[in-house]
C-alpha cells in the first residue's frame, strides 16, 4: 500500500510540473508566445500575470520588452492549466530566470489574481513595482487590461 501511495504521489507530481522546452517563434504582446516545440508550435499564456493591450498605453513597451529579451532564444515551459482558447498557460524561463516574475517586478504586466491567488511571489513583485514607480507604474492610475477590454468588447 505505501509503495502505491508513494506511486501515486511520484505520478501526480510529474503531471502537474509537466515542462518542455522550445524556440521562441513569435512574442505576441507581453504575457503571450509561440514557441516551435520540435514540429509542433505551441502558444503559450504566461501564468499569473495580464499585460496591457497592444491598443492599450504601455501595450507596445510590454510587447517590446519581452521581444527584445527571448524572440527567437530557447525558453523553458512549466506548464500550469490549459485555458479557454487552448493555450498552455504556465511560468516561462530563460537562462534559469521566471519571465512572469521579472515582467511583474519591473512593472511590465500586472499581477492576474484572479487566476493565480495566494501566489506571493507574485504580489510582492507588483508591489515592487508599484512602490517604485516602475513601467506602467509610472502612470498615477494605469488601467488594468481586463478593465480596458471590458471597456472596449462593444
Amino acid at each position: 500500500m505505501k509503495k502505491i501511495n508513494t506511486l501515486l504521489i511520484f505520478f501526480m507530481l510529474s503531471v502537474l510540473s509537466f515542462a518542455f522546452t522550445g524556440k521562441v517563434i513569435k512574442v505576441a504582446d507581453g504575457d503571450t508566445i509561440t514557441v516551435q516545440n520540435g514540429e509542433e508550435k505551441v502558444r503559450v499564456r504566461f501564468y499569473g500575470v495580464d499585460a496591457p493591450e497592444k491598443k492599450q498605453e504601455y501595450g507596445i513597451k510590454s510587447l517590446d520588452v519581452l521581444k527584445k529579451m527571448i524572440d527567437g532564444k530557447v525558453v523553458e515551459i512549466k506548464q500550469k492549466d490549459k485555458d479557454q482558447y487552448g493555450r498552455i498557460v504556465g511560468e516561462v524561463y530563460f537562462e534559469g530566470k521566471n519571465l512572469n516574475l521579472y515582467m511583474l517586478e519591473n512593472g511590465h504586466v500586472w499581477w492576474y489574481k484572479q487566476y493565480s491567488k495566494g501566489e506571493k511571489e507574485y504580489e510582492v513583485a507588483e508591489m515592487k513595482a508599484k512602490r517604485e514607480r516602475l513601467g506602467l507604474w509610472k502612470d498615477n492610475n494605469p488601467t488594468p487590461p481586463w478593465e480596458f477590454r471590458r471597456k472596449n468588447k462593444n
